[in-house]
C-alpha cells in the first residue's frame, strides 16, 4: 500500500511523516528538514530518519556557492547531486532487504518532470512494499495519475 501524506505547503506533511515513523517504529526512509536564516528559507537537508544522518539536499539561490554541485533545480532551489545520489543508494539498500514501510519526502513537480526522487520513486513503486510519501495537494491527482498509483490511502494534514 502507498500512504500519501497531502496537504497545502507548510501544513505540516514532513511533521506527520515523522510522526508516522515515530508512532510505529518500523521501515525507514528520509525526511527533508527546511533550515531558516530568520524569515528566509535556506535549504533543505535530507534525513535519514533511522540515524538522523543529515546532508544538504536543496540550497536557495539566494545561498549559492561555487562548492554546490547541482543536479537542477526546482523552484527557487538548487538540488545537491551527491545528496540525491545518497539517498537513492540508501533507498535501493531498503528495497533490497525489504525494509517497509519506505518514507520519502516530497514527491513533487520536479519528480513529475523525470528529475529529482523520479527514478528512486519508480523503483520503490515496482517493489510492492508499502511505501509512505508526502504530496503537495495541489499535485496529488497529478501525481497519482502520471505514476499510475493503485492501492493508495490518503491523510490529510492541515494546521
Amino acid at each position: 500500500m502507498i500512504t500519501i501524506v497531502t496537504g497545502k505547503i507548510n501544513e505540516g506533511k514532513t511533521t506527520e511523516l515523522k510522526l508516522l515513523y515515530h508512532k510505529d517504529k518500523k521501515g525507514d526512509g528520509f525526511i527533508s528538514v527546511k533550515k531558516m536564516d530568520g524569515q528566509n528559507v535556506h535549504s533543505f537537508l535530507a534525513t535519514k530518519l533511522s540515524t538522523r544522518e543529515q546532508q544538504l539536499l536543496m540550497l536557495h539561490k539566494n545561498y549559492y556557492s561555487e562548492s554546490f554541485i547541482s543536479a537542477g533545480k526546482t523552484g527557487p532551489y538548487l538540488v545537491n547531486l551527491f545528496t540525491l545520489s545518497w539517498v537513492e543508494k540508501s533507498i535501493e539498500k531498503m528495497i533490497k532487504k525489504r525494509v517497509e514501510p519506505i518514507y520519502l519526502d516530497e514527491i513533487g513537480m520536479f519528480e513529475y518532470e523525470g528529475y529529482g526522487f523520479d527514478s528512486i520513486f519508480r523503483k520503490m513503486i515496482e517493489s510492492n512494499l508499502d511505501l509512505i510519501i508526502t504530496v503537495r495537494k495541489e499535485f496529488l491527482d497529478i501525481i497519482i495519475k502520471h505514476y499510475d498509483l493503485k492501492d493508495v490511502k490518503i491523510v490529510e494534514v492541515s494546521r
